[in-house]
């Protein structure tokens, strides 16, 4: 597909989904990385799948890795609010100058593609070569690797032999391609499993973990649980204790949610069974000072951002915000909540009514196609928020935002969720609004 004149690099990729929509097997994938001279090969990887929990997986592991002085790539999605976020070098993201040039590269091979009758990649499928020749050409040592959807039929499972195959929380979502069960969803989970490599998954449903024993158990692979992981708050970050080459170590995380832990100790169970031999103290520095947009962010002192879209990340960022509320005991609880049409948003709103009993609700619509319309999000909330909460509507996520600050008191907390899309219009305005005071 020819570029439009002028158009950017990301002009260009936002038309992809238009025109190309059919995924490449895995041996096109392997041709098409062999017309960029094969750049994925020669990096040592850590290729993460599942359901919630990725993003901060990687994150974990990509900070431990630079602490122990690897020069470590990470390719993750989506992104909130640049394109570019998707691509980290020692946990920055990448310049200007080197995304455009990795577009062109690999522009100019869809070109020499797409002329002997092969399909043009699809958006994601051109993201990942993209990351591929970034960070071959950027000499990166380890590559943390996240999937896009599922995991055997991704792009990224083009990877051959990864050091570990990580698979966080399973659950429901994307039943149109993934299945309707936690085991259906489990298979393609599962899918990244490479024969001999260790697989560390989290063992939190029983279905998911059954189909993930036995693949890697055909598979020859030697497979480690992380279950429950007790931990202690202290402030703003949580403690616990957790297996690291053979000695329990104490590690801690800067995040005030629960389910940090749980991901915390998917990394370090990685690193362990990796044969890199990092120091744990390295792991320690990198998992205290490992930062992931939008998984209880704090914006604001009293303000957390949580990038909870799916019924099990609601449940999840409601542990961890009715955690902070028995800890602080706010006079005012504040919810800003926007959502998908496609989500379970009257079960996720039910959840939220039922543990975190706001008494302010602020609602609005992200700016996509995909959201679920003011109107449509009042009518579900009417029914399943507590009597007493008082439910305001806002047509943009800058005026809701802006509403939830005037009302600030100090004494009382607030929680953003429900969608990564707001997630990304929520720091862009959280950033203009920090500017401005300034």
């Amino acid at each position: 597909m020819k570029r439009k004149q002028k158009e950017t690099a990301e002009q260009y990729l936002e038309r992809i989904p238009s025109f190309a929509k059919k995924k490449s097997g895995m041996e096109d994938v392997r041709a098409f990385l062999e017309l960029l001279g094969s750049p994925d090969r020669g990096m040592k990887i850590f290729h993460v799948a599942g359901t919630n929990g990725k993003g901060s997986v990687c994150a974990f592991l990509s900070s431990a890795l630079k602490e122990a002085g690897l020069c470590c790539g990470a390719f993750t999605s989506p992104h909130l609010s640049d394109i570019r976020e998707r691509f980290l070098i020692q946990g920055e993201m990448v310049s200007r100058e080197a995304f455009d040039q990795a577009f062109e590269t690999v522009y100019g091979a869809a070109g020499q593609w797409t002329a002997q009758g092969k399909p043009h990649p699809t958006y994601f499928e051109f993201l990942f070569y993209m990351g591929m020749v970034l960070f071959s050409r950027a000499g990166m040592e380890v590559l943390v690797l996240e999937t896009g959807m599922g995991g055997l039929y991704d792009v990224t499972n083009v990877v051959e032999h990864p050091l570990v195959s990580v698979i966080t929380s399973v659950s429901i979502d994307h039943t149109a391609f993934l299945g309707h069960t936690a085991g259906e969803i489990a298979v393609h989970k599962a899918g990244i499993i490479k024969p001999g490599c260790p697989a560390v998954y989290d063992d939190s449903s029983p279905e998911a973990e059954a189909v993930i024993l036995e693949t890697a158990e055909k598979k020859g692979s030697p497979a480690f649980p992380v279950g429950c992981v007790p931990f202690r708050l202290e402030g703003e970050t949580l403690v616990f204790q957790w297996d690291y080459l053979g000695k329990t170590e104490e590690f801690t995380v800067g995040f005030p949610a629960p389910y940090q832990a749980e991901n915390a100790a998917l990394a370090v169970t990685a690193l362990s069974v990796s044969g890199l031999g990092i120091p744990a103290e390295a792991v320690r520095r990198g998992l205290r000072s490992a930062r992931w947009p939008a998984r209880m962010e704090r914006l604001l002192p009293g303000v957390y951002l949580d990038g909870a879209h799916n019924e099990d990340g609601i449940r999840a960022f409601l542990e961890a915000a009715c955690l902070l509320k028995r800890e602080r005991r706010p006079e005012t609880t504040r919810l800003l909540f926007a959502v998908a049409a496609d989500k379970e948003y009257g079960r996720m709103l039910e959840e939220i009514g039922r543990s975190l009993q706001p008494d302010e609700c602020y609602l609005t619509a992200a700016d996509t196609s995909r959201a679920l319309s003011v109107d449509g999000l009042f009518q579900a909330a009417r029914e399943r928020m507590p009597e007493t909460a008082r439910i305001r509507c806002f047509e943009t996520t800058k005026k809701a935002f802006e509403a939830l600050l005037a009302d600030r008191t100090g004494r009382d907390l607030s929680f953003i969720a429900g969608s990564l899309y707001l997630a990304g219009e929520i720091r862009t305005a959280a950033a203009a609004w920090m500017e401005e005071e300034r």
